[in-house]
């Protein structure tokens, strides 16, 4: 079993796992989360995941999401890696790892951390300006700062499937990699992103959404839709799991016509790594 590469079933038993143990926290610590993106999709049209894919996203208001990473930083079952506790560290928001499990990656020059295995992903919502105007410049500024952190974090800005591509984008892309090197170093540009994103609480806007995506209006979302009100039990693999109640507005909203499915040929994974069992 050892070193051997894990199965799509195995793969999804892990996660799976992991949600109903974040599940039964969030539940003791009333802490309010749904399940999000294509596990909330997956939930709707298949009672489970989407059957070709093994992604689990959670995501809670930033209040609930601090409180979240403050119980599992000291948990000894699972590890936790976020911005602010890996650094350096390459997404903006947190990942909770199987320690039974590791990752590794297809590409070259990508960058995980240490704890890497089968993984949930836990994203945090932050609140938004109302008027559209502002939702855009707030929206390019995230952008600039995400830029900033993902072209300082050694070589990442150049990895690829092909060794010949690296090396063309360490080339093309270097010039990039030294302007924002010379307004700051990695921690500046991430710290610079976990400040900004909170410049509007969750609890006094009317709107939120998950930061690195919000240029997209498909990414915006009403704060009430997150409410503790506004919650429900949803089965996902016979099991019941928080979702928001408005989970086919959302769906429609990120997916368009959500319950049809793909064409057979694009029923696959677009996951960049491979899993093994340690």
């Amino acid at each position: 079993m050892k070193n051997q590469k894990m199965n799509l079933d195995e793969i999804k038993k892990s996660a799976l796992n992991m949600l109903i143990y974040v599940d039964k926290i969030c539940k003791s610590n009333d802490l309010r989360y749904s399940i999000y993106y294509g596990t909330l999709l997956g939930a709707v049209r298949h009672k489970g995941f989407i059957p070709w894919d093994d992604d689990i996203d959670i995501v809670l208001p930033r209040p609930d999401y601090e409180k979240l990473l403050y119980i599992l930083e000291k948990d000894l079952n699972y590890k936790l890696s976020t911005p602010m506790n890996e650094n350096p560290y390459r997404y903006t928001f947190s990942k909770l790892f199987d320690p039974k499990t590791k990752l590794v990656s297809k590409q070259i020059f990508d960058y995980e951390d240490k704890n890497a295995g089968v993984f949930i992903d836990i994203f945090p919502l932050d609140g938004l300006p109302d008027l559209k105007e502002e939702q855009y410049s707030f929206a390019l500024q995230m952008d600039m700062y995400k830029a900033g952190f993902m072209n300082t974090l050694g070589c990442l800005y150049a990895r690829s499937y092909s060794h010949f591509r690296s090396a063309i984008k360490l080339l093309v892309k270097f010039p990039t990699y030294i302007k924002y090197r010379n307004q700051g170093n990695y921690n500046y540009w991430r710290d610079m992103y976990e400040s900004y994103s909170q410049k509007y609480p969750f609890e006094s806007s009317n709107l939120c959404g998950h930061l690195e995506y919000v240029k997209y209006q498909k990414a915006i979302y009403p704060t009430s839709w997150f409410k503790k009100e506004n919650l429900q039990s949803i089965e996902f693999e016979g099991q019941k799991i928080s979702a928001i109640k408005n989970a086919d507005l959302f769906l429609e909203q990120y997916f368009g016509d959500y319950m049809t499915l793909p064409p057979e040929d694009e029923r696959v994974s677009n996951h960049l790594y491979d899993f093994y069992w340690k």
